[in-house]
């Protein structure tokens, strides 16, 4: 069922990518369309995220979550050979997830991966992600295990609001997977819902 979900993700997010009609669209410059059509839009920035996480587990238990984490997001447009007023970023966002339930703990890691985003209407935008990347579970549970090495795998999508030339808020869902990628047992897996917010700073 994962592996089903992971792809159709997958798939989903290339078409996006591939065939969105502003993604080929050339501009005047050459380059990302601004508000007014004749400076390129900034598209990098530095994120700061948290808000809400929560999954089930084996032993009729829930685990709940308050994720953090800061994100750099990398306009790789050139490098793709992409045109339009759309951004395609490599994201690589390290974090630090406190874990409240079912016991204690922290998730640490990093993950690396793609957003692509399309604007829609009055400074408000709409993206989709998907990334993955080693992490660190400091809790035993009966599906991974003991505390240990272990792999997130996770997509989502949201919105982005400008609120001025260089600060944005954002709001998105993610679906993620963690699993030790059979490197150990057990590996049952645990999968979690994120709401996620924050601010994004371009430069």
């Amino acid at each position: 069922m994962i592996l089903a979900r992971t792809f159709v993700c997958t798939v989903f997010f290339a078409v996006f990518v591939l065939f969105s009609p502003a993604g080929y669209a050339e501009t005047a410059t050459g380059g990302h369309s601004s508000s007014g059509g004749s400076q390129p839009a900034r598209s990098n920035d530095v994120t700061f995220s948290s808000g809400y996480a929560w999954g089930e587990l084996k032993r009729n238990d829930d685990i709940r979550i308050i994720p953090f984490s800061a994100r750099v997001g990398i306009d790789i447009n050139e490098f793709a050979g992409l045109r339009g007023p759309n951004t395609l970023q490599l994201g690589i966002e390290p974090f630090v997830n406190t874990i409240i339930e079912p016991d204690e703990g922290i998730e640490a890691g990093l993950n690396i991966g793609f957003r692509y985003i399309a604007p829609l209407t009055g400074g408000i935008s709409v993206f989709g992600e998907i990334s993955s990347g080693p992490a660190y579970l400091s809790i035993d549970t009966v599906e991974q295990g003991d505390a240990g090495f272990n792999f997130i795998s996770q997509f989502g999508a949201g919105f982005l609001f400008a609120l001025s030339n260089d600060v944005v808020f954002n709001a998105g869902y993610r679906f993620r997977h963690l699993s030790n990628a059979n490197l150990s047992s057990p590996n049952a897996g645990i999968d979690t819902n994120y709401l996620v917010t924050g601010f994004s700073f371009t430069y």
